[in-house]
């Protein structure tokens, strides 16, 4: 176990604002159900699972409703392996896939005020987010990704409810398409 002095869990917690901050424009927090991917690993285009295809390790495919990722780089088999949907790995060929949960699905977007929150004693604390008045999707809130104005990957969290300790809290996870999407409150507790 580590333990930080407080003065360096505020450091790092306004690093954090500094970041989402950083361009001219406001940063934003879109909002996905489905599994959550590698650290700030793009999920708008991943393509379906080829047999006989060659894949580099870390490269995601699509099938059975989930995505997969290459835990090694190799050429798929001539015919597709029974896909595992809980969270377990699967040989096909000489790939290893791991099973990283449903595809990801963008729910909405909520936007960060500028500056984007405060820090006391490590606790990053957002000021007011804008809600999105009309979701794009309907789905269950499972995670939330923080970029700057410019688009850029600043950091992932979990969404949860209000009284959970998620990065992002909702009175609800269950999201309607064309309803509100809105976060009761977001904070990063920069462990002590």
């Amino acid at each position: 176990m580590m333990l930080f002095a407080d003065t360096l869990r505020t450091n790092r917690a306004q690093q954090i604002i500094n970041a989402i901050d950083a361009a001219a424009t406001p940063g934003t927090l879109p909002i996905y159900s489905g599994g959550q991917p590698d650290k700030g690993r793009d999920v708008s285009a991943m393509p379906a699972y080829g047999t006989s295809t060659a894949y580099t390790a870390g490269d995601y495919v699509t099938a059975s409703g989930h995505y997969y990722r290459a835990e090694n780089t190799g050429t798929s088999a001539g015919s597709a392996p029974t896909w595992p949907t809980n969270g377990t790995t699967v040989a096909d060929n000489d790939i290893t896939w791991q099973d990283m949960g449903l595809i990801p699905v963008l729910l909405g977007t909520l936007i960060f005020s500028k500056p984007c929150g405060t820090v006391t004693d490590g606790l990053l604390s957002f000021a007011a987010i804008t809600d999105d008045d009309e979701a794009d999707a309907s789905g269950t809130a499972t995670w939330a990704r923080a970029l700057d104005g410019d688009g850029n990957f600043v950091i992932d969290g979990d969404c949860g409810i209000t009284g959970s300790t998620a990065f992002v809290r909702f009175n609800t996870l269950d999201i309607v398409i064309g309803g509100p999407l809105r976060a009761t409150s977001a904070a990063i507790l920069e462990a002590a």
